[in-house]
C-alpha cells in the first residue's frame, strides 16, 4: 500500500476518496458508518456498537445473522465497508491479526484498504491494471459499485453511484499517491572546459606567431639536414641556424613575451 505522507493524521489518506466513497455507496454513512449492519440492524436484534467489539465477538454476531430465519440475502456484512464473515476471516489470517483486535475505526479502515489493493488499486496506481479492470474488480468486491458499463456485477444488483463518481474519486487517490511520492533529483555533473572558450580563441590569435615560429625553426631544421646531406660543414650549418634563431627572437621575442602575458591575465 501507499505510505502516508509524513504528518498526515490520517493513515489512510491516500485511499480516502474511494473508502469515503464505498460509505457512501453502501448506504452505511448516512445511518450508524463504522456501526452499520445488514439492513441496519434488521438481524442484529438493534443497534450495536462494532467499534467498541473484539474480532471474536464479530464473528459471533455474524454467525447470528447468517443463522437468522429472515436474513433472506444469506449475509452477514457489518461496518462501514460491509464486510462479510468469510473476507474479514480471510484478512485476519492473511494479515495475522489476532481475534482479541477491536474490529475499530482503524481496523475496519485497514480491512478496507486490505481489500481494495487486492481488487488491484495499487496495480492501477503504478500502471500496470487498466482502469476499466479495476471499476470491474471494485464492482465484485462491492455490489454498490458500477462495473466500467455502470452497471451492477451481479444480477439483480444495481449500483448506487456511477461510474464518474468511482473514476472521480481514483483520480483523487491518484493525485495523492503521486503527491506523497518523493521526488528525487540526481545531480548531473557538466563537464566543465579547462579554459574558457574566449580564452581559447584570444590564445589562438595571440599564439599565431608561436606556430609561425615553430615552423621557421623546423625550416631551418630542414635545411641543416639538407646542408649535411650535401657533405657542408656542421659548423657552418650549426652558425647559420644559431644566426637564424638569434635574428627571431631579437625582432619577435618582445611580442611574444607579451602575449604570454596576456593569456595569463585572461586566465586569472
Amino acid at each position: 500500500m501507499t505510505n502516508v505522507p509524513n504528518g498526515a493524521g490520517d493513515r489512510y489518506y491516500v485511499y480516502r476518496p474511494v473508502l469515503d466513497l464505498i460509505g457512501l455507496s453502501e448506504g452505511t454513512d448516512k445511518a450508524r458508518g463504522y456501526n452499520e449492519t445488514l439492513a441496519y440492524g434488521a438481524y442484529t436484534g438493534g443497534p450495536v456498537d462494532l467499534v467498541k467489539m473484539t474480532l471474536k465477538q464479530v464473528d459471533d454476531l455474524q454467525g447470528k445473522m447468517l443463522a437468522h430465519p429472515k436474513n433472506k440475502w444469506n449475509s452477514s456484512a457489518v461496518g462501514r465497508y460491509q464486510i462479510v464473515r468469510t473476507t474479514r476471516r480471510n484478512i485476519q489470517k492473511a494479515l495475522s491479526i489476532p481475534s482479541s483486535s477491536k474490529f475499530d475505526r482503524d481496523m475496519q479502515d485497514r480491512m478496507g484498504c486490505y481489500l481494495l489493493g487486492q481488487r488491484g488499486i495499487d496495480k492501477w496506481l503504478a500502471g500496470r491494471l487498466k482502469l476499466e479492470s479495476l471499476l470491474d474488480n471494485l464492482a465484485r468486491e462491492w455490489a454498490s459499485l458500477p462495473t466500467s458499463k455502470g452497471k451492477g456485477y451481479y444480477s439483480g444488483q444495481n449500483a448506487s453511484v456511477s461510474v464518474m463518481q468511482v473514476t472521480a474519486a481514483l483520480s483523487e487517490v491518484k493525485r495523492r499517491h503521486e503527491a506523497g511520492q518523493p521526488k528525487i533529483e540526481v545531480p548531473v555533473e557538466v563537464e566543465k572546459p579547462v579554459v574558457p572558450e574566449t580564452v581559447e580563441t584570444k590564445v589562438k590569435k595571440e599564439t599565431g606567431l608561436w606556430g609561425w615560429l615553430t615552423t621557421g625553426f623546423g625550416g631551418v631544421g630542414a635545411a641543416v639536414a639538407w646542408l649535411r646531406d650535401s657533405q657542408v660543414s656542421d659548423i657552418a650549418a650549426f652558425g647559420g641556424v644559431a644566426v637564424v634563431g638569434l635574428l627571431i627572437l631579437t625582432f619577435l621575442g618582445p611580442r611574444l613575451a607579451a602575449s604570454i602575458r596576456k593569456i595569463r591575465e585572461e586566465l586569472a
